[in-house]
């Protein structure tokens, strides 16, 4: 299926970004000029689309230039209607071209374009559009973006206008037929480029520029656009020893609690405490691997000990943490997610090259710039499931309870985006925020995934399907968990993206054996065939060329020592009492620099 932009002279500025996303959505897309003629404008448009199915991309600006009168706009609209051929009419304004189209286009069910009325108006999506809008289905937030946002003007009691979203009261997306044609009405004047730096703005601020059109464009293109294989969330834990308790946080409690409101947890766990965690809490994540886990989270949690630039330091402190968790494994038997969640936040573009050469998974965080070095992510990087921005190494992002709303889940879910919760253990102070925020994402995505760290990045992959049937998969994490649940053979072809600044050492293996790879510039990529019901897990292994220290030095381990020691009296004792708590953190600061 082809993705067909008309233009007249040159291609139209919005209609120029409505390519660009549709590209990232892996459509095939082709810009058809349109010659100014006397006669035969309709028949002549429909001779120069392409043969096969086909979405038409309607703008009227173009039809302007294009089209000299009502009554060639109506001939259009005859000619359409004899055809199979799905319409996207967007870049929609109050003006009297966008009328006129949308009322010619519509057989008079729609009567006008009008601007969003004033005061605070949200979007509101129809219970009943899960099909078109996936998880924003019946969900209602705002405000809406008054510069840009239009509204469509029915006909009053019109019921073959599929209203998918409104604005306050009016249509902002709908649907008709046309005779065989299936149009969408999109009433957003502009569409915001895919590589727009949007940083931390809230998704108001571009919502209705981008995600609209990425809606009516998945479900047109189906199964041949990137989509997510799968919805996973999981809760994350910083800091807590495996002992009975840890500050505010019961294991007890929260073992009730996963249970209860049917969960993951995960413990960001200290490679520094791999000699102290208790045999009985040590029993109970054993029992319960569906509900609970453990990940690493720096090494010894000094300060912002993954934020260094030294990839010697760097590399030294992974292998000793690498060697500590092997320790805890060998212990307890409890394995640990090969999965990085930054100490504090803090990370260096330097630790993510040192991360991957030591095979992790990925890494998480709150945010995506590293420390001291502020970027601006894109909207090409926050819709899709990890960033790829240090190194091509994935960067999961998670979110504090209070930013968790269901606009911002629905969000992240509707591109890959694992649902990821940061938490301490302040959180049980208020266990029942925690819960209300697993509620709310079980209200959103009832079908979720909840897993440890290591089953969420290995699912967090986006897949199409080539016209040719082949499964094609975009991997992010550097481990893929791909099966085939079809009743066929399966080829697939899987790419992770390339790093040129390491370019030895890779090896692909599928279920620990290697298979043949080719890579180029942009990624590594291979190609198999997978039985029905047959899954593997397949990994892209990368050599480590950095050097290493003799050892981290007895000050360093010191420091390292009483830090932690200071952390836990602070959390297990002084943070029910503010004031002492206040002096504790001020005694600690030296420790951190």
């Amino acid at each position: 299926m082809k993705l067909v932009v008309p233009y007249v002279g040159r291609i139209q500025p919005v209609d120029a970004r409505l390519v660009r996303l549709a590209e990232f959505l892996g459509i095939d897309c082709v810009e058809l000029p349109l010659e100014r003629q006397s006669s035969n404008l309709a028949e002549s448009l429909l001779r120069a689309i392409p043969q096969g199915p086909v979405c038409l991309v309607v703008n009227p600006g173009v039809l302007r230039d294009w089209l000299p009168s009502d009554a060639l706009l109506k001939e259009l609209a005859e000619a359409l209607s004899r055809t199979s051929l799905k319409l996207l009419v967007h870049a929609l304004d109050s003006d009297e071209i966008s009328a006129r189209l949308v009322a010619t286009l519509s057989a008079g069910r729609i009567e006008s374009v009008q601007p969003v009325g004033s005061g605070d108006v949200a979007y509101r999506f129809a219970r009943d559009s899960a099909d078109v809008c996936e998880r924003f289905a019946d969900l209602s937030f705002g405000p809406a973006n008054g510069a840009n946002d239009r509204v469509l003007a029915v006909r009053a009691g019109e019921a073959s206008v599929r209203v998918l979203a409104v604005c306050g009261e009016q249509p902002f997306l709908a649907s008709t037929k046309l005779g065989q044609a299936e149009i969408f009405f999109l009433a957003s004047r502009d569409v915001l480029d895919i590589d727009t730096a949007v940083g931390e703005a809230p998704l108001t601020d571009y919502f209705s520029r981008f995600v609209p059109h990425t809606m009516v464009l998945r479900h047109v293109f189906g199964a041949e656009s990137w989509r997510p294989s799968s919805q996973r969330a999981a809760v994350i834990i910083d800091d807590p020893l495996l002992r009975r308790r840890y500050g505010h946080m019961h294991y007890d409690t929260l073992h009730r609690l996963v249970k209860q409101h049917n969960f993951h947890a995960t413990i960001a766990f200290i490679p520094h405490n791999f000699r102290r965690s208790a045999p009985s809490i040590v029993k109970l994540f054993l029992e319960n691997p569906k509900h609970l886990s453990i990940c690493f989270h720096g090494n010894d949690h000094t300060g912002a000990e993954l934020a260094a630039k030294d990839s010697a330091l760097l590399n030294t402190m992974m292998q000793i943490a690498g060697n500590r968790m092997q320790t805890h494994h060998a212990k307890t038997g409890l394995s640990c997610d090969r999965v990085m969640v930054f100490p504090q936040g803090n990370f260096s573009v330097e630790a993510m090259g040192v991360l991957k050469a030591h095979n992790f998974e990925a890494c998480v965080n709150t945010s995506g710039q590293p420390t001291g070095q502020p970027v601006a992510l894109t909207l090409r990087e926050l819709a899709q499931p990890a960033l790829l921005r240090y190194a091509n190494f994935p960067l999961f992002l998670r979110s504090k309870i209070p930013q968790t709303q269901r606009h911002n889940i629905a969000f992240n879910l509707f591109f890959g985006r694992p649902v990821l919760i940061v938490a301490h253990h302040d959180a049980f102070e208020r266990p029942q925020e925690l819960a209300e925020v697993v509620d709310r994402i079980n209200e959103v995505a009832p079908g979720i995934v909840w897993n440890n760290l290591s089953g969420v990045v290995r699912n967090s992959f986006l897949e199409r399907y080539s016209p040719d049937g082949i499964r094609r998969i975009r991997a992010f994490s550097g481990v893929v968990q791909a099966a085939n649940s079809g009743t066929a053979r399966q080829a697939i072809t899987m790419e992770w993206p390339n790093d040129e600044s390491m370019p030895a050492g890779k090896e692909i293996l599928q279920d620990l054996v290697p298979i043949p790879s080719e890579s180029n510039a942009d990624c590594v990529r291979i190609a198999v065939t997978l039985d029905p019901g047959a899954g593997s897990v397949f990994s892209m292994l990368q050599s480590n060329p950095y050097p290493m220290l003799e050892g981290l030095g007895f000050r360093r381990q010191a420091k390292a020592f009483v830090r932690r020691r200071l952390s836990e009296v602070r959390d297990n004792y002084l943070s029910q009492n503010p004031r002492v708590l206040a002096v504790a953190k001020a005694l600690q600061r030296p420790l951190s620099a």
